[in-house]
């Protein structure tokens, strides 16, 4: 025993001891018993979970599973309508930069599947040649999506990423493990806005090739002058708010909701190429952003809803404080994935926008009463 005698009053806890009484508050208390009973939990679930992923690990490699963890995507399309719904967006003129969109990390991953092999950039690193022990394991790992590009806009995504690579039959949806023909993903694309007048879908393609290996990239940007859905390509869109003189699309700082819709009358396409200059210089490249120039992108590792709204906050405040808002687009990415439509962390992130205001959004669930209008 220690001596110490502890009594429970109104005010808290009062501790009286050698070294004299201490009066600590309740709430403090509290929280100290609650943060003491979640390390005790830790304790015991850290082993176990890391005994699970150890074996979930070992299943998939021995056993070359590709279903392993792979979860199934919601396909209500309740969302395939946001931007168009908002009274009032056309009269505010909003800054494309100033709307909070959902959005959808290598968003053409659905289609991937392990009978296809590797992306022939891969074929003689270590993932190639481990691939035929290790497929089931590599293909859960780059199987980042389990629905379509054009379930992912139904489902109410704006910003979605591809990823793809040039095979021997053509370019493909490539994260290591390949998928799917890379036109049937731009079709999805273009089947979406030709449904849709008013929305906007921010498009960011990410071609596999790496500098020292510089040699498919730039056939990219004539290609997809070939892809059409009902007579329209997706530069066709993007003709709306640049010019055929221009050298480069306008700055994206200043580019508006009415710029690239047409005031509403069409749906709206921002094109953007990570690590542009992989592309060269051609007649399509004026259509085309920097990501790496008109965006400042943050990747978040950690799970858990709490914790990435918080995260997503602090990133934003970040920029706030630099006036960094001005220069461009805020990415906030995650590898995790939320199962319920009314989670907090895609709440957050679809309640900061133009929302807040209008009777007829269809994100009412997401609403927060912090969120200011038009920015």
């Amino acid at each position: 025993m220690n001596g110490n005698a502890e009594e429970k009053t109104a005010f808290g806890y009062v501790n009286r001891g050698a070294e004299g009484t201490v009066l600590v508050p309740r709430e403090r208390r509290e929280k100290a018993e609650k943060r003491g009973k979640r390390q005790a939990l830790l304790r015991v679930l850290v082993p176990v979970l890391i005994v699970v992923i150890v074996l979930t690990v070992l299943l998939a490699v021995v056993c070359n599973d590709t279903r392993l963890g792979v979860g199934q995507g919601d396909l209500n399309h309740a969302y395939g309508t946001v931007l168009a719904n908002i009274d009032g967006i056309t009269e505010a003129n909003p800054r494309i930069a100033d709307i909070a969109m959902l959005g959808a990390h290598d968003a053409n991953m659905f289609s991937l599947s392990a009978k296809n092999g590797v992306e022939h950039t891969a074929e003689s690193g270590a993932l190639g040649k481990v691939f035929p022990l290790s497929k089931g394991l590599q293909y859960r790992m780059a199987v980042t999506q389990t629905v379509s590009p054009y379930d992912l806009l139904m489902q109410g995504a704006r910003f979605l990423q591809f990823k793809f690579s040039l095979e021997e039959d053509g370019w493909r949806a490539a994260h290591t493990v390949l998928g799917r023909q890379l036109e049937e993903d731009i079709m999805d694309v273009l089947r979406f806005l030709d449904e849709h007048p008013g929305e906007v879908v921010l498009l960011l393609f990410q071609c596999g090739n790496s500098e020292e290996d510089n040699t498919d990239c730039p056939q990219f940007n004539e290609w997809l002058a070939r892809i059409e859905y009902n007579r329209r390509t997706l530069y066709n869109y993007a003709d709306t708010y640049i010019a055929e003189g221009d050298s480069a699309p306008p700055d994206i700082a200043g580019l508006r909701y009415n710029d690239v819709t047409a005031s509403g009358e069409k749906a709206g396409l921002v094109m953007l190429q990570r690590f542009k200059e992989l592309y060269g210089t051609n007649g399509y490249t004026r259509y085309f952003y920097d990501m790496d120039a008109s965006a400042m992108h943050r990747w978040h590792s950690r799970m858990g809803s709490d914790i990435l709204i918080e995260e997503i906050d602090s990133y934003a405040n970040e920029l706030l404080n630099i006036r960094a808002h001005r220069i461009g687009l805020r990415v906030n990415q995650t590898q995790a994935a939320f199962r319920r439509r009314r989670s907090g962390a895609s709440c957050a992130v679809s309640g900061r926008d133009l929302f807040s205001n209008s009777p007829k959004n269809t994100m009412s669930p997401c609403l927060t009463p912090r969120i200011s209008a038009f920015g």
